[in-house]
């Protein structure tokens, strides 16, 4: 009865802070906002149809825009409450232990309003990082349960539930597709690590990659019937292959695209490449540091992709093509593919390079915030974290805590992998690792102090 009531009190703690900070800031609209609502055919299916069902519910702006927030914000209060439960009970944790559990879930949020570049509380905003976030912190949670769990009946409950949220999160947005080959990963190593025939690991593995495969397929379906529903047309998101030659472009020089070998596609690269010299915005002119290089990549990044990729593809389709924008996307990104194919061989080492320096302030923001400090603080954090998990793995090889901490450093390594690919890795792209990586980390510290440490 007293773990009910404390279960009770912690979810209403957290439901008063997340509604305190929604009532307290209100709903935030941004730039990428309007796409979702007008169901752009850049944006994936999930989010714009949740806000679609709240207009048709509440006709008013201003009231759906306030059942938008309360929802949200409920929703991200629950998974944490969810999330904290489950650890608290799995590693027998002391009411303020978990208190601690609940903080480091909250603690995302404020990152993104007082440090992050757009200054906004997740949950507040019309953006799908509003459910992406708790969804993923479900899929942790699920994770973890097929991680620790021993009943086949739990761990099979336990991989059916994070499938299912990783196909939930994939039609939230496109980076969190990664998530189903986390769950393969993770589901496909308690395979291996369980008793049995090398025959029977193998079926079982097999059937496990199988499910994958009919998730990616259910998931294109999905979207592709959603954007022939909504916007005329059976295909998929498009503008991905843009947001791609955006790194690329910045890598490299007038002389790759004479390896393009359409000639409309090579026009285009080097009117975009001109812009890039034009303005200084490619790779010549990041400094010399590894801070430099860095900073000047994100600094130019969104300008590269609107103003000197965006805009020179659109105007031209608008001058001599059509006004579609649908057609317009289509056509730019099976352009920006056959550029791509030209100029990559190129430039492949310096983009692998810059890739690696966008990859580096995504680990330093999946766990903390960029600065020259913390930059050294975050790197402690990490190797700290590696050698507590050796030492408790040492003891005992079977430690909750160490695979716990494994599967969130799976899913840090996992998104930065993904983001940098395509993007800059900005703190609402990289946040979804904090969580799971600071409980992790705390549970290594309370299981080396309650093994280890009380025996000095």
């Amino acid at each position: 009865m007293v773990k009910k009531w404390k279960s009770l009190v912690f979810f209403l703690l957290l439901c008063a802070v997340f509604l305190g900070m929604f009532f307290l800031f209100g709903p935030g609209v941004y730039n990428d906002s309007d796409q979702y609502i007008k169901m752009h055919i850049h944006r994936e299916p999930l989010y714009p149809l949740f806000l679609a069902l709240l207009r048709t519910w509440f006709p008013e702006e201003e009231s759906w825009l306030t059942a938008m927030g309360i929802l949200q914000n409920l929703f991200a209060a629950f998974s944490i409450w969810a999330l904290a439960g489950y650890v608290g009970r799995r590693f027998r944790l002391h009411p303020w232990e978990e208190l601690v559990v609940i903080f480091l879930g909250v603690v995302p949020h404020m990152i993104t309003m007082y440090f992050s570049s757009l200054h906004l509380f997740i949950t507040n905003s019309v953006m799908s990082e509003a459910l992406c976030l708790p969804f993923f912190t479900l899929f942790m949670l699920e994770c973890f349960r097929m991680c620790l769990e021993t009943d086949k009946k739990t761990v099979g409950k336990a991989a059916a539930a994070g499938l299912a949220l990783s196909l939930l999160l994939s039609l939230t947005r496109s980076q969190m597709m990664l998530t189903i080959l986390i769950w393969l990963v993770v589901a496909g190593v308690k395979i291996l690590l369980a008793k049995g025939a090398a025959g029977k690991k193998l079926l079982r593995l097999s059937a496990v990659t199988a499910l994958v495969v009919c998730v990616f397929a259910m998931r294109m379906f999905a979207v592709k019937s959603y954007n022939l529903v909504f916007n005329g047309h059976f295909i998929n998101n498009t503008y991905g292959t843009v947001n791609t030659l955006t790194n690329i472009l910045y890598a490299a020089d007038r002389e790759d695209g004479g390896r393009i070998e359409d000639e409309e596609a090579r026009d285009f690269f080097y009117r975009m490449y001109d812009l890039t010299e034009e303005r200084q915005a490619n790779y010549k002119y990041a400094g010399n540091s590894l801070k430099e290089k860095t900073e000047h990549i994100e600094a130019w990044h969104d300008t590269i992709k609107y103003e000197m990729i965006e805009d020179v593809f659109y105007q031209t389709y608008d001058k001599y093509v059509t006004s579609d924008y649908i057609i317009q996307n289509l056509m730019a990104d099976e352009t920006a593919g056959k550029i791509i194919r030209g100029i990559l061989p190129g430039c492949f080492l310096r983009w692998c390079g810059n890739y690696l320096l966008i990859a580096h302030y995504g680990l330093i923001r999946s766990i903390a915030v960029v600065h020259p400090v913390l930059n050294w603080a975050a790197a402690f954090i990490y190797l700290s974290a590696f050698v507590l998990m050796w030492l408790i793995y040492r003891k005992d090889k079977a430690n909750d805590a160490v695979r716990l901490m494994a599967v969130a450093l799976l899913a840090i390594a996992a998104n930065v992998a993904a983001v940098s690919i395509t993007i800059m890795c900005l703190s609402r792209y990289m946040i979804y690792g904090f969580v799971p990586f600071y409980i992790g980390y705390f549970l290594l510290a309370v299981t080396w102090y309650r093994e280890y440490g009380k025996k000095r």
